[in-house]
């Protein structure tokens, strides 16, 4: 019996998960499906864009229902599962369903106007009807045509189209297609590594495990260069081999590309796609179509792919998990892409697999405590960990390059460079210096929007703020006192380029830092002239310290090494251990050792001397033994509300009122001690485009039951239309 209903949710925020029914016209009965997207007529906002979730043949009778106006599209979005999955992902973000299928579902693709980049090519007409082929034979006259144009020519319909695509007549490809990346792999399909001893025994394991009922995520431990990827490889093959998909996510785009490259070498071109936030729309449309239609096996990408609907899914790998990426601070919803993927495993019945050389603390300690923690101790072919030394700059400051570059790593520089060899130089700073001082005054330049120091760019010259992308020329005098005593200090990475440049003028130099990657997959190039030893030094951010696999990398060296510990933040700790430790295995991957050099002014600080040891297991012990006295994660979860406004005043009186009711009930109902609520506090950064800035912390120790607490508190809550509330769900930083 044909539905008389489709039950549709109408993107309009606010609403949340809510459907209205109406009438499905004759002519779209055999064609609408769960999952598409429609027009509804809507009250007094005319014609809006809604999502057929369900159907029904009953209607109570004081509801007069509306027609569809139309389907704007036949493809299928998402089935129930996923629906169910993204309205997971609002409850536990504490955020708007609409937001998140707006953010998961690449919506543009549904506006012709957006896609007319498509173009459409003739493949055959065995399948064709009488009139199709008519179509055929003027798309073959034709050749490669715009589907707009296309479309008015002929007088046809996307729905023929996809018919068209559907019967294999037809293919819907974009101008920009022939650009991506993958197009110019080789096809050629390389065989799997043989595993070594200890990731063969590693692999049989992981293995043994999959195919047992238990299903925590399972972390693979390696250290840097240990082969991590090829015990992936194997255990992707065993999941091909049984008919399921692979989703492999990667923390950044650059080292998707990487990965998705070294999957097509494995796989083959045809079962392997990519994913991530800056593929153009023809392509994404391409891959979502692929994808909908189950052709695709192995998806890799970014955090943004852990929406991708892939189907039949058999494993979920993700790679570098301990990376800060994989986490969206900005805008809503600000969601964990690990946390959504173990989510996903849990959906579609399948396991998961978190590799890294640092592992996050809080993934180490779970899988430590549930038996799912396997570790690759040594590298492939036991090649040796490179040896690392720890250089007082409070002793060789004096000697230093313009009190920069130590004597020693200017020698150790000068000496790889005459053995043909490559270097790495890591500075965690943009700019050319971190802040600007009136030396008469004391005055600090700042952004005038952000309570932050802006910083000097010497190849633009201009001061940019990290935060809102202030721009401004440099001042004639002090804005304080008048003087022309304002003075560049501090270190950024244009400032050691400019120095490396003056001491190695022969030398190829390259920098790699948001800065410079302005066009598109411009860090790509960049990576491979270093492989392919066009570029004598890199020298990056923490850029640099992921995902290079360059054989002839024989010395990396670290300015201001204790830099990422000075912030004010519970995990500074371990985001320094691990961006050092990370960038060291960068080094000596080859047949010729290497040398790291960690230049600090605090030299015997624990987590630089672990770093220094490549001894995760030594920083674990003293890092998780803090994290309990403090009660902070993995022995709590961590709630962040944020306030934001243009009345400092006002923003901090609304967070002391938020603050002060949600004590009152906690003390209510005696859970005071198991949801503890701190501040409200100034904001590490009080201001940010103009918006003074005021934080609450909850650190949640009863799970679930505390979580629903505070999201019932927070949907109960009027904040005041002048003041913008953020909740961030197991943040990442609280700056």
């Amino acid at each position: 019996m044909e539905n008389k209903y489709a039950l549709v949710l109408v993107n309009i925020k606010g609403l949340g998960v809510k459907t209205f029914s109406y009438i499905i016209p004759d002519d779209m009965k055999d064609i609408i499906q769960i999952g598409q997207a429609v027009l509804v007529p809507f009250g007094r906002q005319g014609l809006i864009q809604a999502f057929v979730v369900g159907f029904s043949n009953y209607l109570p009778e004081e509801i007069k229902a509306k027609k569809i106006n139309k389907i704007i599209d036949t493809t299928q979005l998402f089935n129930l599962e996923y629906l169910k999955l993204l309205e997971w992902v609002a409850n536990y973000y504490m955020t708007d369903f609409v937001t998140v299928l707006n953010m998961a579902i690449p919506l543009k693709l549904l506006d012709k106007s957006s896609r007319t980049e498509d173009y459409i090519e003739f493949v055959s007409s065995e399948k064709a009807t009488k009139r199709q082929k008519e179509i055929l034979d003027i798309l073959k006259e034709k050749g490669k045509t715009k589907l707009i144009d296309f479309e008015k020519e002929v007088k046809t319909t996307r729905t023929t189209i996809k018919k068209l695509i559907d019967l294999g007549c037809i293919k819907l490809t974009t101008d920009e297609i022939y650009r991506n990346p993958l197009q110019i792999f080789e096809q050629k399909v390389e065989p799997l590594y043989e595993l070594s001893g200890e990731q063969k025994e590693v692999y049989v394991k992981i293995r043994d495990k999959i195919n047992s009922d238990n299903k925590f995520p399972i972390l693979l431990h390696g250290v840097t260069a240990s082969g991590k990827t090829e015990v992936y490889f194997k255990l992707i093959k065993n999941t091909l081999d049984k008919g399921k998909n692979v989703l492999f996510l990667a923390p950044e785009i650059a080292l998707a590309s990487q990965l998705t490259k070294r999957l097509t070498k494995k796989f083959g071109i045809n079962e392997v796609a990519i994913w991530h936030s800056s593929i153009s729309e023809g392509e994404r449309y391409d891959v979502w179509q692929k994808i909908n239609r189950n052709e695709i096996r192995i998806l890799a990408g970014a955090r943004s792919a852990v929406f991708a609907p892939l189907k039949n899914i058999g494993l979920i790998i993700i790679d570098e998990e301990h990376e800060s990426a994989y986490k969206q601070n900005n805008p809503a919803p600000r969601y964990d892409a690990k946390v959504i993927a173990e989510k996903l495993a849990e959906f579609h019945n399948s396991p998961i697999i978190l590799g890294s050389a640092t592992p996050d603390i809080v993934s180490y300690y779970k899988a430590k405590n549930s038996g799912t923690l396997f570790e690759l101790m040594h590298r492939f072919n036991n090649v040796p960990m490179a040896k690392t030394s720890i250089i007082n700059m409070q002793e060789h400051k004096r000697s230093a390059y313009k009190g920069t570059i130590s004597k020693i790593l200017e020698t150790e520089i000068k000496e790889t460079l005459e053995k043909n060899q490559q270097v790495i130089i890591l500075v965690n700073r943009r700019g050319f210096s971190t802040f600007t001082q009136c030396q008469s005054c004391g005055t600090v330049l700042e952004c005038p929007n952000c309570a932050i120091p802006m910083v000097w760019h010497t190849d633009e010259q201009v001061f940019k703020c990290h935060y809102c992308g202030q721009k401004m020329s440099f001042p004639d005098e002090c804005p304080e006192c008048g003087s022309n005593a304002l003075h560049n200090t501090g270190l950024g990475i244009q400032k050691v380029e400019i120095l490396i440049k003056e001491m190695f003028p022969d030398a190829r130099i390259a920098r790699l830092d948001s800065d410079v990657l302005i066009r598109k997959n411009e860090h790509i190039k960049l990576l491979e002239k270093f492989q392919e030893k066009e570029i004598d030094i890199l020298i990056g951010t923490q850029m640099v310290a992921k995902g290079l696999d360059n054989p002839n990398v024989t010395l990396v060296g670290v300015i201001s090494a204790d830099a990422s510990f000075n912030l004010p933040d519970f995990r500074a700790p371990e985001r320094g251990f691990q961006l050092l430790t990370q960038v060291a295995g960068r080094v000596g991957r080859g047949e010729f050792t290497g040398k790291v050099l960690f230049q600090t002014y605090n030299p015997e600080f624990y987590a630089l001397e672990s770093a220094k040891e490549q001894d995760y297991s030594d920083f674990y012990k003293t890092e998780i033994t803090a994290r309990e006295d403090f009660d902070y994660p993995p022995f709590s979860k961590i709630i962040r509300l944020i306030l934001s406004a243009d009345n400092q005043f006002r923003t901090e009186k609304s967070a002391m009122e938020i603050a002060l009711r949600l004590r009152t009930l906690v003390d209510k109902f005696g859970i005071k001690e198991k949801l503890e609520v701190l501040g409200p506090t100034e904001c590490v950064i009080g201001r940010i485009n103009g918006k003074y800035r005021y934080q609450i912390l909850i650190k949640n120790k009863i799970e679930a039951k505390g979580h629903a607490f505070i999201s019932k508190f927070l949907a109960q809550m009027t904040v005041p239309k002048d003041i913008k509330l953020a909740v961030d769900v197991d943040p990442l930083d609280i700056l």
